[in-house]
């Protein structure tokens, strides 16, 4: 179940996506108490808020190839995965969202020009 906001704006993008992570999240952890407040207000706490944006960097870390070596020629080190730049584009989106929807997120977990949390 989706928590709808109750004055019925269009939501952005970056919000659908935060509240999708939101819901992972909460089907993942079985934590019952915020998946009811979740369902009756469409908020969590802030924790929560961070542990999601935690997780959504995270997932783009595990597609992250270590550095290339200094060896590497120029189109090995420019070489992106489509993978890793979807899970990227994601997280900045629920990143975004759930700033969006008034959370408080650790500096370290919002995009930046040259992103790198996890």
């Amino acid at each position: 179940m989706t928590a709808e906001p109750e004055d019925h704006r269009p939501e952005s993008d970056d919000v659908r996506a935060a509240r999708r992570a939101v819901e992972e999240h909460l089907a993942r952890t079985a934590d019952e108490e915020q998946a009811n407040r979740w369902r009756e207000t469409g908020r969590v706490d802030d924790r929560v808020a961070e542990e999601v944006a935690r997780a959504a960097w995270d997932a783009v870390q595990e597609v992250t190839p270590p550095p290339p070596s200094p060896q590497a020629g120029p189109a090995e080190r420019a070489e992106r995965s489509p993978e890793r730049a979807e899970r990227h584009r994601r997280a900045v989106a629920v990143a975004r969202g759930l700033r969006e929807l008034g959370h408080s997120l650790d500096e370290t977990l919002l995009p930046g020009l040259d992103m790198a949390a996890g």
